[in-house]
């Protein structure tokens, strides 16, 4: 479970020496100054993105052999060029309904979806905490340790002071990464149960 969970986290941050794809850090430091991180909306839209693929990703991995609600939902996107809401979801239905798909089978396998959003977000929410505490806390508590260090050993008070600063710099930069990401990932969720949760209403309003 550990190793699952860091797999999922890895996708947004680096996690225990994992490094980044460069197009990521790229994408990430689109315009921000030379030299310096991306912070502020440029972040949180380039974690946006990544949580909408991965989301992407998540669902086509999970996707039910034969036509159901993955299908109908993908569908449903591409016909946005149809103005009227019911009739998108009619002729998406109706396009499904000849390979075989029904309304309860659309119906089961969209609360099937919902299951699979759920346990992803408590697994990525138990990677996040066990990923808070040994890049965070950890690091933190490392720090206050060297902080001892100075006044017991006067002579490397320089040296230390230099490693105190850059271990608070990694801790913020951890930290805000880590909430940035939290946040985001728990926005793109609650869209994603939201929306089937809208389909599944809409579906039983529109299809008979």
């Amino acid at each position: 479970m550990a190793s699952f969970g860091k797999k999922i986290l890895s996708a947004f941050m680096e996690v225990e020496g994992e490094k980044k794809a460069p197009v990521e850090s790229a994408t990430i430091a689109a315009g921000s100054g030379a030299g310096e991180p991306a912070t502020g909306p440029v972040l949180r839209a380039a974690s946006d993105q990544r949580f909408a693929d991965y989301f992407d990703k998540l669902f086509g991995e999970a996707n039910i052999p034969g036509p159901d609600y993955y299908e109908f939902a993908r569908m449903i996107v591409a016909m946005q060029a149809i103005p009227d809401e019911r009739s998108r979801y009619v002729a998406a239905f109706a396009g499904l309904q000849v390979q075989g798909l029904g309304k309860e089978k659309l119906l089961s396998t969209a609360s099937e979806y919902l299951r699979v959003v759920a346990a992803d977000a408590d697994r990525f929410g138990k990677t996040v905490e066990s990923a808070l505490q040994e890049k965070v806390h950890s690091r933190a508590a490392e720090a206050e340790e060297k902080g001892r260090q100075i006044q017991l050993l006067s002579q490397q008070i320089v040296e230390l002071q230099a490693q105190i600063s850059s271990m608070q710099g990694e801790i913020r930069e951890n930290k805000e990464r880590l909430e940035a990401n939290n946040g985001a990932y728990a926005a793109e969720s609650d869209r994603r149960k939201r929306q089937i949760e809208t389909d599944i209403e809409k579906i039983n309003n529109y299809i008979h």
